[in-house]
């Protein structure tokens, strides 16, 4: 219970509301400016705004300008739309079909996208999110790719290896890149060559952070077992053996068919202190090698802001870029690998994304209703999120890292 004092003060503070609200509202109708009646109330600018959306939304529903209540303060009407039925049908027409638009939906059912929108979001509690490509795998890539991944788990990689193709043309991600401006005339045009030059680079990190200069193939040039093994002899052991020094180091590299010839494999089995065979890595495991998924990804971002107008220029930018790359970020990337292993052996092999907040390959089940067993049979009283699932197999495989003509 209140004191006699208090409910005074009360009252008071309710009836200077009332009175904020009432001359508020005469300023509308008069038409000023959120400004304007602001500053000739004494009125806060963003209670002002506040209220105004407040009155517009009851008017735009129907309400009469001389019935607003100006002693109510809360008024959020919910549509007459906006039932239990129409929640079960959207989720019903969701569950036949997930890639349906939400205008789409709106259309069919003959209500307002605002009103679909906000069932999803805040009854469904669904989020809209974009497909993505994938390679496909075979029953028995997955089952070789968890136990190898399963093995590999007491295991600590010294060095990790991979290729990739840069080419000269602008890297645009077209969702995160944007351009801030007045119109849209003047957003400026990412232009594509039909042709792009390209170069194949081999790149060899450590988990210490160390960096090796990125090793350019040749133009024209056919990477095959005799070109992968001149280059392992010449500059990758050369510099891995500066790098460690007089530690013992293991070599990593994918099942690209120039790293699996039996020359190959013959020669680091006698002449690196240990490596990884072609029957230990993964298949299909661009997701398991912090080249791929740390590295290239960094280093394309920055040597592909901009378009180059020669190989040379393109050439040179990799090799700044790679001589800048921070150690850390490095070693953050290769301690990272246990952990996906991990991810791949709970997903008996299937591949996936590291998502925040929330496990990656959760099993497949749709967001339920719990019913309030006090209330009336079928009033929603509340909506429990119990995951989706999320897996994605990479459209990259090892097998491009084949030979191939540049």
């Amino acid at each position: 219970y209140l004191s006699e004092t208090a409910a005074v003060g009360l009252r008071m503070l309710l009836t200077e509301q009332i009175v904020r609200r009432g001359a508020m509202v005469c300023g509308f109708r008069a038409g000023r400016t959120n400004i304007e009646i602001a500053t000739f109330n004494n009125i806060p600018h963003g209670t002002v705004r506040n209220f105004r959306m407040t009155y517009n939304k009851f008017v735009e529903d129907g309400g009469k300008e001389e019935e607003f209540d100006v002693t109510n303060g809360k008024r959020k009407r919910r549509s007459d739309a906006h039932d239990d039925d129409i929640v079960d049908n959207i989720q019903q027409i969701i569950d036949k079909d997930p890639g349906r638009s939400m205008r789409g939906i709106a259309r069919e059912l003959s209500v307002s996208d605002f009103l679909v929108r906000k069932i999803v979001k805040q009854d469904i509690r669904y989020k809209s999110y974009s497909l993505r490509r994938g390679q496909f795998m075979s029953a028995a890539t997955k089952e070789r790719r968890a136990e190898r991944a399963a093995a590999l788990l007491n295991k600590t990689c010294s060095f990790f290896s991979d290729e990739k193709n840069f080419n000269q043309d602008q890297k645009v991600n077209k969702k995160n890149n944007r351009w801030l401006c007045s119109d849209p005339s003047e957003v400026p045009i990412v232009m594509a060559t039909k042709f792009p030059a390209t170069v194949m680079v081999l790149g060899v990190i450590s988990n210490k952070g160390d960096v090796m200069p990125p090793h350019v193939f040749e133009a024209g040039l056919r990477v095959n077992s005799k070109v992968y093994l001149d280059v392992l002899k010449n500059i990758v052991k050369p510099w891995m053996d500066q790098v460690a020094g007089d530690r013992p180091y293991l070599w990593q590299q994918d099942g690209a068919p120039a790293h699996t010839a039996k020359k190959v494999q013959d020669w680091c089995e006698d002449n690196f202190p240990h490596f990884w065979g072609k029957e230990v890595w993964p298949p299909s495991s661009p997701d398991l090698n912090p080249l791929d998924f740390f590295v290239w990804g960094v280093a394309e971002r920055d040597t592909n802001r901009s378009p180059h107008s020669t190989k040379q220029s393109l050439i040179n930018s990799i090799t700044e870029v790679f001589a800048n790359f921070d150690r850390e970020s490095v070693v953050n990337a290769c301690s990272r690998v246990r952990s996906r292993l991990e991810e791949v052996v709970d997903a008996k092999g299937i591949s996936f994304v590291k998502f925040k907040g929330g496990n990656n390959h959760l099993e497949s089940s749709r967001h339920r209703f719990l019913k309030n067993l006090n209330g009336p049979i079928g009033e929603r009283s509340k909506t429990q999120n119990l995951g989706r699932k999320e897996r994605i197999i990479f459209v990259r495989s090892d097998a491009e890292c084949g030979e191939r003509t540049l």
